[in-house]
C-alpha cells in the first residue's frame, strides 16, 4: 500500500510540471541571452529538463571572476572572495581552475601587460608602475620569460 503511495505522489508531481498546448517558451538567462522554444509543425512534444547552474564550484568561480580586478595579490582575491584562510582558498581555486591562484593572476596580469605594450603609447616604466612590479627589469624579465621577446622589441615588431 505505501509503495502505492509513493507512486501515486511521484505521479502526481510530474504531471504539475507537465504543460499541455504550451505555444511556445521563451527562457531568459542571467548574461541577458534569451532562447525561445517552440514544437515543430508536427505538434512534436518538446521536453525541457531544468538543471541549477548554482553549484558551488561555478559559484565560486563567478566569485572570482567577478573580484579579481580588484585584488592586487591572492591574500587580498581570497579574503574578497570572503575566504579566511588562504590554504582553503587555493585548494578550492585548484580544484576549479586547474592552477594556483598566484599563477593565474600572474597569467592575467601579463595577458593585460602584453596588450597595453601593444596597443598603448605607455612606457615600460609606466605600466611596471601601473602593475605594481619592484622594478622594470622585473617586469621586462617576467615578459621575455613568458613571451620569448622583451616588451619593447615586441612593441617594436608589431609595428612593423
Amino acid at each position: 500500500m505505501a509503495i502505492a503511495n509513493r507512486n501515486e505522489n511521484k505521479q502526481e508531481q510530474i504531471r504539475k510540471y507537465l504543460l499541455t498546448d504550451v505555444e511556445s517558451c521563451t527562457f531568459t538567462f542571467s548574461d541577458g541571452l534569451k532562447s525561445k522554444v517552440a514544437p515543430s509543425p508536427e505538434k512534436e512534444i518538446v521536453l525541457v529538463r531544468l538543471i541549477p547552474r548554482a553549484s558551488k564550484s561555478k559559484k565560486f568561480e563567478d566569485n572570482v571572476l567577478r573580484n579579481f580586478m580588484a585584488a592586487r595579490n591572492v591574500n587580498e582575491l581570497a579574503r574578497l572572495c570572503c575566504y579566511d584562510c588562504v590554504r582553503t582558498f587555493t585548494r578550492h581555486f585548484k580544484k576549479s581552475f586547474g592552477e594556483t591562484p598566484y599563477q593565474w593572476m600572474l597569467d592575467h596580469k601579463m595577458e593585460e601587460i602584453q596588450s597595453l605594450v601593444l596597443n598603448s603609447d605607455l612606457t615600460i616604466t609606466e605600466i611596471a608602475r601601473m602593475y605594481e612590479f619592484k622594478n622594470v627589469s622585473h617586469l621586462v624579465n617576467a615578459y621575455s620569460k613568458r613571451y620569448g621577446v622583451s616588451p619593447l622589441k615586441n612593441r617594436l615588431s608589431s609595428v612593423i
